[in-house]
């Protein structure tokens, strides 16, 4: 294990080379394996914009990397997407793939992470970020104030819109406090992240 890397780096999704996204893609499968998806599996998905077709000018989808050399060993995703509510829409700052490489945790690279990808929401360009994360990790995310959404959510783009686009344990937002949720139904208008 090295010492902790200083190299945070900001890439746009329309600027991720082909080789950033492999090494990203390398990282994911390492910490999430899935039988048959491969490193390029996920490459495919890191260069596709999941966020809203347009967008206020820096906020646009990127992946926020931090590295060894040449090698990925953390790695967040945030877009933003407009959501309806029962208020009206709301942009939201989605954050999706937080990992680190299982070598180099205990340095504090998934707070500096997600510090980056909520950049938009402490700056007060998005109210808030929107994120599924698993029962493990949703300890990491206690730390920051993170709160769990209890709204229903769907994605009115789908063959069935009723049910959760989003498939880990919890869905969590940030902030917690401070600003006001939506209360009723949440339309993600998209896939889950």
């Amino acid at each position: 294990m090295s010492d902790a890397p200083n190299n945070l780096e900001s890439i746009l999704t329309s600027e991720l080379s082909r080789a950033d996204a492999v090494s990203i893609g390398r990282l994911l499968v390492r910490v999430w394996p899935k039988p048959g998806v491969t490193p390029e599996d996920r490459a495919d998905i890191m260069q596709t914009d999941r966020g809203d077709a347009t967008v206020p000018a820096g906020l646009e989808s990127r992946s926020i990397v931090i590295r060894d050399g040449d090698k990925v060993i953390g790695h967040a995703s945030a877009f933003v997407r407009t959501v309806g509510t029962t208020a009206g829409d709301m942009m939201i700052s989605a954050l999706g793939s937080v990992c680190t490489d299982p070598d180099y945790r205990g340095q504090r690279l998934g707070e500096r992470l997600v510090r980056e990808a909520w950049r938009w929401v402490d700056e007060g360009r998005v109210p808030f970020s929107l994120f599924q994360t698993s029962q493990r990790a949703k300890q990491f995310y206690d730390k920051f104030g993170c709160l769990l959404v209890e709204n229903q959510i769907i994605d009115s783009t789908c063959d069935d819109p009723t049910r959760c686009p989003f498939k880990d344990d919890h869905i969590v937002r940030y902030p917690g406090s401070g600003r006001e949720w939506p209360s009723g139904t949440i339309d993600l208008r998209g896939r889950g992240y």
